[in-house]
């Protein structure tokens, strides 16, 4: 009997294919906020240099001393390179591989191991974890928000376990939105084209009668269908309606507290049968409070709910919960403290098909645990060392230990060296534990989840160099070198007999450079560009029984190049630009393709812009992931136009 591939098990599962793929399947078969909002328009480098981060060390710190890998989108990126969702927003991130397999699966990755579910990268919205434990990844189709309302995206390149916990690998993103005091007055968004047929947003903020300011917000968005290699359209519209609040307190107290909630729903459209159901929504609130200059106390929780059902395949409901509380202090001159803790409690009923179920179809699972993170100044002015590790038990594999040792060292104001040495774990999931794939024809169980599977882990050398050789120019360069333990292996056959089960008898050794640049051409024309070059390898431990040696854990291109310029026109004009060039992928192969977006911007008068806009210009259609079968997605040249209103 042909042997079936995990990454066909998880496309059944999470990425909805046409009754024809599936039956050539069965035959191979929380973050602190700044206190203020950063204005980020028309900033010089220097000053883009002294921006403040929050993600790396859960405390305020200058963009240019972060002894990690780290790039920052910023809401004027947001604006002028005309993005329109938060996966595409992505894109804008040095070093980052982002790739979409349909019109609703992106596959989004830092430092390799990218598959259509990929699953070693933790995505955050102002703390609160958006990965799915079904897989440990993130299904970006219903993650989404105002654009406009975002402060900025902080991505880091390398393990944030210490920090953030479980899942963060190969790299933590933290999607940051505005204070609701930065966003009174009325925000009104229309986009209409051919491949982004129409997006709305309207959004209203203002003061609240007692202390703080509110805004309140809508949105909708209806992405056409894509083509087939083959030509033929595959009918799989997207539409996502949400709507949602934010309340804020007066940022000028001690004691300040945030409540936010989100309500969404929408379909996702399929050649060959019903349209799938997304739904869901949560609700967070915060509180802070500043005992002094160098003692502040956080604590937060929310309330998550999701629902996906995918017709013929597979539905899901899941509830979760989470409370974390962090301190900070400053100790003496030389210690500055970060500890903390966090408990998150999930419920999920998981419901299969003809082809898959779960066992048990409905488990309730907890992760919790405590933090500490002290940087210590050996010289006040230059040298830094942080030490820092997270403890965090849940109910798979007990205890896991993520500790991290980093060293910065700044010879002067305008360079900064940094080095790291990091421990991550990725925690095993429904997928990886309950699953039962089935044969159609016979019902019997071909590929199986195991309850013994193991927490992945890496272990990474990290380093990098800034500088800003004058006040229009500068680059930051970062170098890994990673060791992966325990990567999810097919076992075949296994002691079920004539049955894949599903192990960790998969290692890898990766490493890289990643460099990205921004030069001040003229006063009124910027460009930013980055590189990245990753090898890896994978190996088998003695005894695997893994014949693919976890080929199907990893389809990353070798480098990666992305260019973007903004230029500023006289009479209120703008042209800017965003080349992207991503390199050929191994397994399945897909070609290599370079994309050119463009767009001319025009204020035609305070607070109302005007933009054209247009996509992957340079061909007529690309594919950038999946087997290269006729049915594989591709994505066509888009123009689309843009008006918004401030008022």
């Amino acid at each position: 009997m042909p042997r079936p591939s995990l990454t066909v098990l998880l496309s059944l599962i999470l990425v909805p294919l046409s009754v024809e793929a599936r039956q050539a399947t069965d035959l191979t078969v929380q973050t602190p906020q700044s206190t203020v909002s950063q204005d980020l328009k028309r900033l010089s480098i220097e000053e883009l240099a002294e921006l403040d981060v929050t993600s790396v060390s859960r405390r305020i710190e200058r963009l240019s001393q972060v002894a990690a890998a780290v790039s920052l989108i910023r809401q004027e990126d947001l604006r002028r390179t005309g993005v329109t969702t938060l996966a595409e927003a992505m894109r804008l991130a040095d070093a980052l591989d982002v790739a979409r397999f349909d019109g609703s699966t992106w596959n989004i990755t830092a430092r390799g191991f990218n598959i259509v579910t990929a699953n070693k990268l933790l995505v955050l919205m102002d703390g609160r974890t958006l990965y799915s434990p079904l897989y440990a990844g993130t299904f970006w189709d219903v993650q989404d928000t105002v654009l406009a309302d975002i402060d900025r995206i902080e991505v880091i390149r390398g393990p944030g376990g210490t920090i953030w916990g479980a899942n963060a690998v190969n790299g933590v993103i933290n999607i940051i939105t505005k204070d609701a005091s930065q966003t009174r007055g009325t925000h009104v968004l229309l986009t209409a084209g051919n491949e982004n047929q129409l997006t709305t947003t309207l959004r209203h903020g203002g003061r609240l009668r007692g202390d703080g300011n509110y805004r309140i917000f809508g949105k909708y968005r209806n992405a056409g269908a894509n083509k087939f290699a083959d030509g033929a359209s595959a009918s799989n519209p997207l539409q996502l309606g949400l709507m949602g609040f934010r309340l804020d307190s007066n940022a000028r107290r001690a004691s300040r507290w945030s409540l936010q909630g989100t309500a969404y729903r929408g379909s996702e459209g399929f050649v060959d049968r019903d349209d799938a159901d997304v739904n869901g929504g949560f609700l967070q609130g915060q509180w802070s409070h500043r005992f002094s200059p160098n003692a502040d106390l956080r604590v937060g929780a929310y309330y998550d709910y999701t629902y996906r059902r995918v017709p013929l395949q597979f539905e899901e409901g899941r509830h979760t919960v989470d409370v974390d509380a962090q301190h900070h202090v400053l100790l003496g001159a030389r210690h500055d403290l970060v500890f903390g803790g966090e408990l998150r409690v999930t419920t999920a009923r998981d419901v299969g098909s003809a082809v898959l179920f779960f066992d048990p179809d409905e488990q309730t699972n907890y992760v919790g645990g405590m933090f500490v993170q002290d940087e210590i100044a050996l010289d006040p002015r230059r040298v830094f060392l942080t030490i820092g590790s997270k403890f965090e038990g849940n109910d798979y594999t007990g205890i896991d230990i993520q500790p991290t040792v980093r060293l910065r060292v700044s010879p002067s104001d305008r360079q900064t060296i940094w080095g790291a040495i990091s421990r991550a774990v990725r925690l095993p999931t429904r997928v990886d534990t309950a699953i039962r794939l089935l044969d159609p024809a016979s019902g019997r169980v071909v590929i199986r989840g195991n309850e013994d599977f193991l927490s992945e882990s890496v272990v990474a050398y990290e380093g990098g160099y800034r500088i800003r050789p004058s006040s229009r120019f500068s680059i930051d360069v970062a170098g890994f070198a990673n060791r992966y333990d325990h990567i999810r292996s097919q076992e075949f056959p296994s002691s079920f007999g004539p049955v894949i089960l599903l192990g960790n008898t998969i290692d890898a050794v990766t490493s890289g450079v990643e460099t990205a640049g921004t030069v001040q051409i003229l006063d009124r024309w910027r460009v930013h560009a980055s590189y990245s070059y990753l090898w890896k390898e994978l190996t088998a431990d003695p005894g695997s029984r893994d014949v693919s040696r976890g080929a199907n854990e990893a389809n990353d291109p070798p480098f990666l190049v992305s260019i973007r310029s903004y230029l500023d026109l006289p009479h209120g004009l703008a042209f800017d630009g965003m080349f992207r060039h991503v390199d050929r992928r191994p397994n399945p192969i897909v070609p290599a393709y370079s994309s050119l977006d463009l767009r001319l911007g025009w204020t035609v008068r305070p607070g109302w812009e005007l933009s054209l806009v247009g996509q992957n210009l340079f061909d007529p259609s690309h594919p950038e992931f999946g087997a290269p079968t006729p049915r594989r997605h591709e994505f066509e040249r888009g123009v689309y136009v843009r008006s918004t209103w401030h008022f």
